[in-house]
């Protein structure tokens, strides 16, 4: 009886994202909520929608990060995001898009954390930033809440990469050598 009851209560949850896999399409993921943050002539933060559909996969390697709005998500991509920056591939052949879970903040932290989203977007002008404020990438990609996430596509926008959670250093090592090999087939 407890078996049936499990199953029973199994097939009313509702059913989430399946898990990305390499080889598969990136669902289109379209945000309309903020969006992708850019800047005006005057160098002020304007938000405008954002979708995957904007990701150039012929002309450059994408890469994809997508985090929580919390310091813990930010230091596990950390090692990986220094490590792509040590690497210094053509930035013509290589484009970085992260995707901030504003939904998934710490309680009171919201504000704090699209502040520092927008000072990040001037400090690096030529990255795409955007802001998830009701958390659906997460939902979308079937990733796990609190945490962050990599996604690595292909020229035809497969996945190459994805890994949900902290890289460890042979997978940040694995990584880099792919985004490599990619880089050199567009160059």
């Amino acid at each position: 009886m407890p078996r049936i009851i499990a199953l029973l209560f199994a097939a009313l949850l509702p059913l989430s994202a399946a898990a990305l896999q390499k080889g598969d399409a990136l669902p289109e993921l379209y945000l309309t909520d903020k969006g992708e943050l850019t800047l005006d002539a005057k160098q002020e933060i304007v938000y405008v929608p954002w979708s995957t559909e904007n990701l150039d996969t012929q002309g450059q390697v994408q890469i994809i990060q997508y985090m929580a709005a919390r310091p813990s998500a930010e230091k596990a991509i950390r090692p990986f995001t220094d490590k792509l920056e040590e690497t210094a591939y053509p930035v013509e052949l290589h484009h970085v898009t992260t995707v901030v879970n504003l939904d998934d903040v710490t309680f009171g932290a919201s504000s704090w954390a699209l502040s520092e989203l927008e000072k990040n977007k001037r400090e690096y002008p030529m990255s795409t930033m955007v802001a998830d404020m009701e958390g659906q990438g997460l939902k979308t990609w079937g990733f796990e809440p609190k945490g962050s996430a990599l996604i690595v596509l292909d020229a035809d926008g497969k996945i190459l990469f994805v890994k949900d959670g902290k890289l460890k250093k042979d997978e940040i090592d694995a990584v880099i050598k792919l985004i490599g090999e990619e880089v050199g087939k567009r160059s």
